[in-house]
């Protein structure tokens, strides 16, 4: 859970972003939105799709913003990539589009500016492996934490599981096992260069290491 200092961190962040897209300057359009924002990623209760995964991927996309074609909607889309998260559905990241269309049309951005984001967030449904530009980047960062350190891998390895706590062990492990058979058969998990020569090995020690995990019981 992010602390007071943090959160006040990332509201000056949002309304800094906020300035720079949209036609609005008022204080009230970023303050109203940034709780909007911030309300979203509380509802449902939320163990790891929450503003602190924002946080952490908003880290990442700071040493690889001189890599984005249009940094400005890909921290946009960062940020709302995962607003409507209900474990149990399917249609997240399609609801996230709208929700993020929804406000950054609130901040009087232009059409195509929305239909970029819209566009960005969609790729977090990761149903493919981007061949490049921001597409990439955006699907790589949101799945940065693949790659993180053993003892933070385990830490999101469990809030994951906790936000399926309406399932049985059973029902997890196949599900769970689906998700990451999925990313290991690729001949790639991260599309970006920068983030594949980091994180690609240990990504796949950690996804190895839950797998086996999950076979053994």
């Amino acid at each position: 859970m992010l602390d007071d200092a943090c959160l006040i961190g990332m509201q000056r962040r949002w309304d800094g972003l906020c300035e720079r897209v949209g036609a609005f300057s008022s204080v009230d359009e970023s303050e109203m939105t940034f709780e909007m924002v911030r309300t979203m990623y509380e509802k449902p209760a939320r163990t790891y799709h929450t503003l602190e995964h924002v946080d952490d991927c908003l880290r990442v996309f700071d040493k690889l913003r001189m890599l984005a074609e249009h940094p400005d909607a890909l921290e946009f889309a960062l940020w709302l990539h995962d607003c409507v998260y209900f474990a149990e559905r399917h249609d997240n990241e399609a609801r996230s589009a709208d929700a993020a269309g929804m406000i950054a049309g609130l901040l009087g951005c232009d059409r195509a500016f929305v239909g970029e984001v819209r566009e960005l967030v969609t790729i977090t449904k990761h149903d493919s492996c981007p061949v490049g530009g921001d597409a990439a980047l955006i699907a790589d960062i949101d799945l940065s934490i693949l790659g993180a350190d053993p003892e933070r891998y385990e830490r999101y390895r469990r809030q994951v599981r906790n936000e399926f706590a309406f399932a049985t062990d059973e029902q997890y492990a196949a599900g769970r096992i689906a998700v990451l058979e999925k990313f290991l058969d690729r001949p790639r998990i991260y599309s970006s260069g920068y983030i594949k020569g980091v994180l690609e090995e240990r990504a796949r020690e950690n996804m190895e290491r839950e797998l086996d995990g999950l076979h053994t019981g």
